[in-house]
């Protein structure tokens, strides 16, 4: 078994898997919401990864997914795209599960190819 440092170094704690790919999973969830909604909104190409991040950040507003789909309902009915609160919900609970199976396929972390979004340091 060998050791990682530099997830260690980098948040600068013991890497703890459990809560570590929690976040990964919730995260991924959020940006992948946000892809999806940024393309149902008819949002440039170029803007969808500002988008999704920012749908992702809204997460942060409340504990729990109220608040991410309230920010997906609002922009969508802004936008004039019809989508009902039980889709934006199904959409959030498939894209769940699309985001733990890219992380189990992968060992936790996506090919920096295979990502859908750009950071240097994630």
């Amino acid at each position: 078994m060998r050791s990682n440092h530099r997830e260690i170094a980098k948040c600068g704690r013991p890497l703890c898997i459990d809560r570590d790919t929690e976040t990964d999973l919730v995260a991924r969830r959020n940006i992948l919401t946000g892809l999806w909604a940024a393309k149902l909104l008819g949002l440039p190409a170029e803007n969808h990864a500002a988008y999704a991040w920012s749908v992702h950040f809204a997460d942060f507003e409340q504990p729990g997914d109220e608040d991410i789909l309230s920010r997906l309902a609002m922009d969508m009915q802004r936008g004039g795209v019809r989508v009902s609160y039980r889709r934006l919900r199904r959409e959030l609970k498939e894209n769940e599960l699309r985001a733990f199976f890219q992380i189990a396929l992968v060992g936790g972390r996506t090919p920096r190819r295979a990502r859908p979004w750009r950071t240097e340091d994630y």
